[in-house]
């Protein structure tokens, strides 16, 4: 029977000590040369992780800040592109109510008071656009339509249209609730008030600052209606206040055309300032990248020459153990 010295144990437990670790070694820097990372940055800063973890913070908020910017500048978009609509409505019906206004035969007016009509339809179905599930001209209830349907909102006009006589009154009866807080913005809209601006960057916030009680969204809208009652009959007995009040509905969509480009360029605005806050946000980004990478990154040169000197120390100690055991390296790995 074979004896076995203390001695030969103690040099057999120190290998497989020995053993473990430096498979353990290899094992992390394998890993780190694949990752590009420490596999244990505490120990790679030597317990100070301040540094890092300010990093990680600021481009944690950072990200947050793209994000709002985005999901803003993709709502801020879709608002442009909705007013670029309605302007394109305003200016083809004001052209159409202006020339009813001056002629001569009534069918003219008629057709003037059905197109706008239908644009009206067109219209709100603008100012009720959404941008994913966000309705952007209903301010802060972005989960409802900015306006009631076309249907409901000549309801609410017509009594008052109808008790007047002339294109003047019927005009002036129109724009007063139109204008009325009590009207158009208590009876048609139902959106909310306009959001809160929120955080795009470090001391610097925007926000979606338009609603559809804007005046110069009210002003078209305003237009419209008053030439879409006569649609619903309305001067129908008195065809020199129709073509009166045509002319009227077009001056007023005519009129509104500067305030629809100031609110555009409102807007406008808003977008530039969210351009410069995301390159802001982008170059900051990059520059704490960089840092990061700095502390948390390994050097690969020095971690490839670090793995050939652990898979030798490996193979060395593969190589004693087998000699002291008796066993080939091959059976070693069984």
């Amino acid at each position: 029977m074979t004896m076995i010295s203390l001695g030969d144990l103690a040099r057999n437990l120190m290998l497989q000590r020995q053993t473990s670790a430096t498979h353990s070694r290899l094992s992390r820097l394998t890993q780190e040369i694949a990752t590009g990372r420490h596999a244990d940055q505490a120990a790679a800063s030597r317990g100070n992780l301040g540094p890092l973890l300010g990093i990680e913070a600021a481009l944690a908020r950072i990200g947050g800040w793209q994000t709002a910017t985005r999901t803003l500048e993709t709502r801020l978009d879709t608002m442009q592109a909705a007013l670029g609509a309605l302007d394109g409505i305003g200016g083809a019906v004001a052209t159409t109510l202006l020339s009813a206004g001056s002629a001569t035969q009534d069918d003219q007016v008629d057709l003037a008071a059905q197109e706008a009509r239908s644009h009206l339809d067109a219209a709100i179905g603008i100012l009720n656009a959404r941008s994913g599930d966000y309705s952007v001209f209903a301010g802060a209830r972005s989960d409802h339509p900015a306006v009631i349907s076309p249907d409901a909102l000549l309801d609410l006009v017509l009594p008052l249209a109808a008790s007047q006589t002339t294109a003047a009154g019927v005009q002036a009866a129109i724009a007063a609730w139109f204008d009325d807080p009590a009207g158009f913005d208590s009876q048609a809209y139902t959106g909310g008030a306009a959001l809160a601006e929120i955080w795009v960057g470090p001391e610097q916030k925007a926000g979606l600052p338009v609603t559809a009680t804007d005046p110069a969204l009210k002003s078209l809208l305003a237009g419209l209606v008053t030439a879409a009652v006569m649609d619903r009959g309305i001067l129908s007995d008195d065809p020199v206040q129709r073509r009166e009040l045509a002319g009227r509905a077009g001056e007023t969509l005519s009129s509104n055309a500067a305030p629809r480009t100031a609110l555009a360029a409102r807007i406008g605005t808003v977008q530039a300032r969210l351009t410069q806050a995301q390159a802001r946000n982008a170059a900051e980004d990059s520059v704490l990248g960089i840092a990061r990478s700095g502390l948390v990154s390994v050097d690969p040169y020095a971690t490839a020459s670090d793995i050939e000197a652990t898979r030798t120390q490996l193979e060395t100690l593969y190589t004693l153990t087998a000699r002291l055991s008796g066993l080939s390296l091959i059976e070693m790995f069984r």
